[in-house]
């Protein structure tokens, strides 16, 4: 990010001058003062402060040291942090009519997400159309229509890890695009290079790049001029990201409709019953294009958040060995021994839910939610909130926060069941798929997704650091990506059948399911 920081500060300091102005002229009375904030430079005001909010303890110290809620200012920009959850709750959920929408950005316009992607689109009439048309095929009671394949999913993943432990990584990603892709777009991926894993990957990387600090999201009089001048590096990151995004837009529809016409595949997916509702209906707007829109979104919004939650799930367990024997002695007793676990047990597999929910809390996948932007001017606790301000939700901060998560740095999913009549804390279900009128749509099928994933993986592997070349076993260090949807750093661990006869069944259920698919 330093070249788009140099770039930076050199427009700003060339335009300060327009800068100071435009700020000027924006000031308004007001009734109630602006959140606290951090103290403001000279010129670039708190660009610094917001650019260090892509490190952690960045996100946790705006709770520390100014509370509930913070404001930066950037240009003329105002950005309000809201690092409590009542607060996400009152002003997303609440006053969701006002703070539903997207702030405008220039290099959403310039990469293409703003044609078609939903964490770009503003709430409007398509929008709700769009969410409206999803709605019927991921609310909750239609989640159980996807538990067999969900389940075929889980098998084969752990019958890959088993196979190449020492790639487990590039396993957990195969596994996810191929069931997302399968579900959508009727698509069979085969191999664990095929294109669409790498789409998904690029296609969500330029996305968050683009919903950065650039200048020109503030001066979009930029865009216009000559790509050679100092600072214009933009366009070329740019020209790159619209690429990235309409091969994620257009390559899965257009590949689906070709198997579709020529072989007849796909007829069960996501894409053809959205297609036949239109026709069905007579619905206009559910023509290709929405439908290579709606498919496009639940592939690139559930396939990486989904790898990140496994692969959290699998660092956990390999430093947390007690956690992985409390859960496989639950599952035993539970289930039995040498019994692959099925939608029907999850809801008696306390413990193994509450792994699933502490995966979510303790290296949640986005430390900020998508922006929001407020269309009026709006008062919350005695804070003046200014129209058309970016707000986030500062996720990890609240998930951090000790009063609510005691010892928040450590893995404990007992905090998820408490005993006596002990209240559990606030579920991260409730917060990590975003609050209000843009959370996430596809929320249940993750859900059901990782929970099948896990307990799977928890019945039949054993997963354990690794040994070096001097017998001693690897701690892996916790350390993630410093992407909008973070990863763990690769690290080591060993992946092994709890036993032959757990690993037969795996592999035979393996067959015959695969049998029955064809």
């Amino acid at each position: 990010m330093t070249h788009k920081l140099l770039d930076a500060l050199f427009v700003i300091c060339v335009l300060a001058s327009f800068a100071v102005s435009r700020s000027w002229l924006k000031r308004r009375n007001q009734k109630y003062p602006l959140p606290p904030r951090p103290k403001e430079l000279p010129i670039i005001g708190n660009l610094l402060d917001m650019l260090s909010t892509r490190e952690i303890h960045a996100l946790e110290g705006l709770r520390s040291d100014y509370g509930p809620i913070v404001h930066l200012k950037v240009l003329g920009t105002n950005y309000i942090y809201l690092n409590d959850y009542q607060l996400i709750v009152d002003l997303f959920e609440k006053r969701g009519g006002m703070y539903s929408s997207r702030p405008h950005l220039v290099m959403n316009d310039l990469e293409g997400w703003s044609t078609w992607f939903v964490g770009a689109l503003p709430y409007g009439p398509e929008l709700r159309n769009l969410r409206q048309k999803l709605h019927r095929f991921l609310q909750p009671s239609a989640i159980p229509s996807y538990f067999r394949p969900q389940t075929h999913s889980a098998h084969k993943l752990a019958d890959r890890l088993i196979r190449k432990p020492e790639e487990f990584g590039e396993m957990v990603k195969h596994s996810v695009a191929e069931l997302v892709m399968m579900i959508t777009h009727g698509y069979k991926i085969e191999e664990a290079d095929d294109p669409f894993v790498g789409i998904v990957e690029k296609g969500v990387e330029a996305f968050a790049d683009a919903q950065g600090f650039y200048l020109v999201n503030d001066l979009p009089m930029l865009q216009y001029l000559p790509p050679w001048l100092p600072g214009m590096g933009f366009l070329k990151v740019a020209e790159e990201g619209y690429k990235v995004s309409m091969d994620m837009y257009k390559k899965p529809y257009e590949m689906f409709k070709k198997n579709f016409e020529e072989k007849g595949q796909g007829s069960s997916s996501l894409a053809a019953k959205l297609l036949e509702s239109g026709k069905g209906k007579g619905d206009q707007s559910v023509d290709e294009d929405f439908v290579a829109k709606a498919t496009s979104l639940i592939y690139a919004a559930g396939a990486d958040t989904t790898v990140s939650a496994l692969l959290t799930f699998i660092l956990a367990m390999t430093l947390y060995p007690e956690v992985q024997k409390r859960a496989q002695e639950e599952l035993d007793s539970v289930i039995g021994k040498n019994i692959l676990p099925t939608f029907d047990d999850l809801p008696k597999l306390k413990y193994v839910n509450a792994i699933r929910k502490e995966c979510l809390r303790w290296q949640n996948v986005v430390t900020l939610s998508n922006p929001h932007t407020v269309e009026v001017d709006d008062e919350i606790n005695g804070y003046f909130i200014p129209a058309n301000s970016v707000v986030f939700a500062n996720i990890w901060s609240i998930f951090r926060d000790p009063s609510i998560y005691p010892e928040p740095e450590r893995f404990i999913p007992e905090r998820f069941i408490p005993s006596g009549n002990e209240e559990p804390p606030l579920d991260p279900g409730k917060i990590a798929f975003s609050v209000g009128r843009r959370h996430c749509p596809g929320k249940h099928f993750a859900e059901s997704h990782t929970f099948i994933d896990m307990a799977t993986l928890l019945a039949t592997c054993n997963i354990e650091k690794a040994i070096n070349d001097h017998g001693m076993p690897i701690i892996p260090k916790v350390e993630y990506t410093r992407q909008f949807v973070r990863h763990p750093i690769p690290f080591k661990c060993t992946i092994w059948p709890r036993n032959n006869e757990v690993l037969s069944l795996l592999r035979q259920t393996i067959e015959t399911e695969t049998l029955s698919n064809d």
